[in-house]
């Protein structure tokens, strides 16, 4: 099953016109999602029931479940998350007087395998979906009442030539 944080708002419009649903209710789901942070469509209480279970048939909402969370003593927070498949994958969060920084994953594991990485102690599995990408962001958020003012990522390799 799909998850519905892997579409944008322009895709999700066209899915619920073939739900033979009027778009702007992608606009309210999108709402739920990204503003409210629900983690469930039950909670989507400006929907119809009928819409709902709709929605639960076709999607999921992957969120994550932390299994982890350390603090240092500068503050910065580090997330073990599970994703839907079992895999694992980290998240930092560190924050500046200038607000909040989240280090993002987009692969479980890492082909490279440098020692001072954490990433490269797990074989390479496969990259991240957008939404697993987007999960990180509003787990964290949701997790410490915060809004995240700047991303960095992790994961990406780049060959230089």
């Amino acid at each position: 099953m799909l998850s519905i944080k892997d579409y944008d708002l322009e895709e999700l419009k066209q899915i619920f016109m073939k739900l033979e649903e009027k778009s702007f209710r992608a606009e309210q789901v999108f709402r739920w999602l990204y503003k409210e942070k629900v983690s469930s469509f039950d909670e989507m209480t400006n929907l119809s029931l009928e819409l709902r279970n709709k929605l639960k048939e076709k999607f999921t909402l992957s969120t994550f479940t932390i299994l982890k969370k350390q603090v240092s003593k500068d503050g910065t927070k580090k997330y073990l998350f599970e994703l839907a498949d079992g895999n694992t994958i980290e998240t930092v969060v560190i924050t500046y007087k200038h607000g909040h920084t989240v280090c993002i994953s987009t692969q479980v594991g890492c082909k490279i395998g440098c020692k001072f990485c954490a990433s490269s102690y797990t074989d390479f599995a496969r990259n991240l979906t957008s939404g697993e990408i987007v999960e990180q962001l509003l787990s964290v958020e949701k997790d410490e009442d915060i809004r995240i003012s700047n991303v960095v990522y992790m994961g990406i390799r780049r060959t230089i030539r």
